[in-house]
């Protein structure tokens, strides 16, 4: 029917779009919010609750004829017979007198003639929804009959989609038949483990390896979410399959580009550091980050008993070192195959596709315990850090962590300083878009002006080769707003522009990357002022990853602008449990000192502020931070030495300007501040 108003929200489907007028003179909606429409559009549902509970039994007999005395006791259980009966024979007159709903009844009985009715409940959907969802509550005798009908109606949905799903494999049709089949049953059934491998192997089948990913991590989501347990052995098996797959194939394929270009001559690096490189447009940035392997651990102690020893510490260094932002680590089942085998590290790179292999062996004695552990780049064999470890211990468990955050503490800076040390050694024109976006991060990091700068020009060149690389746009909007948080923008307003286009530009090429949303969020409560808008931000980025650490930062940072000082602190110390290895650790440590700052803990804001001078001397909001806390905490003499070198690396900063740019002027907290900046000897105005 062209002149159909359809309702928003609602799904127009094959049966819909196909009826004539001839056919179809009302549409029912059971799905979700019942709704019913006429011939023009018109909206036909009846007000009253229970008289759509009628309305809806009916239709769901499909022109059965009811003994009226069940109808009235499943709606109107609470009341005595005559009295239910009474209440129905009021809302049969209801919709009588509509003159939309053909009703055949006698003093027994009651029937709806649904010829000429369009009912969703009995087409195959395109979305989930629940069954008449608006309805549950009418009375326990109707939701305990409308709970049966919703098992019955999925159970018809998921048998009747199986069977088609199941004949498109076994005729091995396309993988595109395949997929749609497969998402029709996911639709219906969200969980269901048979049609998400089944998508994902159609996906792979089209050499589509990353969206194959995309699906199974959609899908944790949902299990985690609805079910509240993680997806099955047999489908974590097949995703660690794709990825390993996908990582290999990568991996090959940037080595043979590789040699290709040694053998013209391309590179001028030594031959040893040619297999870590990667030549610009082989390969996406997400393909050629660093990745690492965490082998077995030797159990040299000679007891069987103490083998749990060792897989604990490698399955401990695992979950570590999957914190560690920007690292690909491949799963501790995927590096187990290498327990019993003795293959050098070489060869477990090419076996595994990762670029670093983390080894070692354990020992233990009594209440003692020595670990070797040994970090070796994968693709030379060479080692880059050796390290021995000796232990007592009262409780396995808990040296096993500790020796796990031990580990990481020092494999991490040795990753990124081999990552850094094989971009070096390439030419400009050989480096990739991850390669530039390495350095623009290295850039950002450095207390030198110029060196920041220099970010952006890689950040736009990465960006340039890779348009849709949503990290990198990410952190070019971070860049931004970082400028201005400096006071090193020649135009704020530029400024917040582009940051605002960037963050979006980087949620749009990747919806489900959490640095994307959490920058967004950053943009919205720094430039903006919305708060609301930015918590929702960060809340879909942890969503997406609850250890997604700059959500949890840039979440403080916004609660300490508000003025919650307690959720700022515990959300500050959430960020930096989880990641203490960033590039731009200095963040952290200022986010730290303001979240403390904001709950009156001075002593600590003052800490985390000069601790944050050390790791990076050029970063101004240490400085800010640091002059309220003393000023705040009554020591204004030892104000005068950071408001002097706030003043030499910011010259223009003001009270004035102070209370225009920071978010935290938006409530009491601000004036306080701007009051302490003047006291300490901050200029009022520009």
């Amino acid at each position: 029917m062209n002149n159909v108003t359809k309702f928003r929200g609602k799904t127009t489907n094959r049966a819909d779009a196909n009826a004539s007028n001839s056919e179809i003179t009302k549409r029912i909606y059971l799905l979700g919010v019942m709704q019913a429409i006429g011939p023009v559009g018109e909206n036909i549902l009846p007000r009253a609750k229970k008289t759509q509970a009628v309305l809806a039994y009916l239709c769901l007999r499909r022109g059965e004829r009811l003994l009226r005395g069940r109808v009235a006791g499943i709606i109107w259980d609470r009341s005595g017979e005559a009295q239910a009966r009474e209440s129905l024979r009021h809302a049969l007159n209801d919709l009588n007198r509509t003159g939309h709903w053909r009703l055949e009844k006698d003093h027994d009985a009651v029937r709806l003639d649904v010829t000429g009715c369009w009912i969703d409940a009995f087409e195959i959907p395109e979305h989930s929804e629940l069954l008449l969802e608006s309805l549950y509550g009418i009375s326990p005798s109707f939701d305990q009959w409308l709970v049966g009908e919703r098992i019955q109606l999925e159970h018809r949905w998921q048998t009747r989609l199986e069977k088609e799903l199941n004949g498109l494999v076994a005729e091995a049709a396309a993988p595109e038949l395949r997929a749609a089949a497969a998402r029709k049953l996911l639709n219906v059934v969200p969980t269901h483990e048979g049609a998400v491998r089944n998508l994902m192997s159609a996906f792979v089948d089209l050499d589509d390896h990353a969206q194959a990913i995309r699906e199974y991590e959609r899908f944790q989501r949902v299990v985690s979410t609805s079910l509240g347990m993680p997806p099955s052995e047999k489908t974590t098996a097949l995703h660690e399959a794709i990825r390993l797959e996908s990582r290999v194939r990568a991996t090959r394929a940037a080595r043979r580009t590789e040699h290709k270009a040694w053998n013209a001559g391309e590179f001028s690096g030594e031959k040893d550091d040619l297999a870590g490189k990667e030549t610009s447009g082989a390969d996406t940035a997400q393909q050629v980050q660093p990745s690492i392997a965490v082998l077995p651990f030797r159990n040299l102690s000679g007891e069987l008993t103490h083998d749990h020893v060792s897989e604990g510490l490698a399955e401990d260094l695992v979950e570590a070192l999957s914190r560690v932002q920007g690292l690909f680590v491949v799963s501790r089942l995927s590096a187990a195959v290498f327990r019993t085998q003795d293959r050098p590290p070489v060869a477990v790179g090419e076996a595994l596709g990762v670029r670093y292999v983390l080894s070692g062996s354990i020992r233990l004695a009594r209440d003692q315990l020595r670990l070797i552990v040994e970090l070796t780049d994968a693709a030379s064999g060479v080692p880059l850090w050796i390290s021995r470890i000796d232990e007592r211990f009262s409780d396995l468990l808990e040296v096993q962590g500790r020796l796990a955050e031990t580990v990481v503490r020092s494999v991490a800076p040795h990753v990124r300083s081999a990552e850094l040390k094989r971009v070096r050694v390439k030419r400009p024109e050989h480096q990739g878009a991850y390669d530039l976006f390495l350095r623009a991060q290295e850039n950002m990091h450095s207390p030198s002006r110029a060196a920041f700068e220099s970010s952006e020009h890689l950040l736009e060149e990465a960006i340039a080769r890779e348009p849709q690389y949503a990290a990198a746009l990410a952190w070019l909007a971070h860049w931004h707003v970082m400028r201005v948080g400096q006071g090193w923008s020649p135009d704020e307003a530029h400024d917040a522009r582009r940051a605002q286009i960037l963050a979006t530009q980087a949620v749009e090429c990747d919806a489900a990357e959490p640095m994307a949303l959490a920058v967004q969020g950053h943009v919205n409560a720094y430039f903006h002022r919305d708060f609301d808008l930015a918590l929702a931000c960060f809340d879909k980025a942890l969503q997406i990853n609850p250890n997604a650490s700059r959500a949890w930062l840039w979440s403080a940072y916004t609660y300490a602008w508000i003025g919650e000082g307690s959720r700022a602190v515990q959300n500050v110390n959430r960020a930096m449990a989880l990641s203490p290895y960033d590039a731009l650790i200095c963040a952290y440590s200022g986010g730290a000192s303001l979240a403390y700052l904001a709950d009156g803990q001075y002593a600590r804001a003052i800490e985390f502020a000069m601790r944050c001078i050390r790791e990076n001397r050029g970063y101004t909001t240490a400085y800010k931070a640091l002059i309220l806390a003393l000023m705040l905490s009554g020591r204004e003499t030892e104000a005068q030495s950071p408001v002097n070198q706030l003043r030499l690396l910011e010259p223009g900063f003001t009270v004035q300007q102070f209370r225009r740019r920071s978010p935290a002027c938006t409530g009491t907290l601000g004036e306080r501040y701007c009051e302490a900046f003047a006291r300490a000897g901050v200029p009022l105005s520009d």
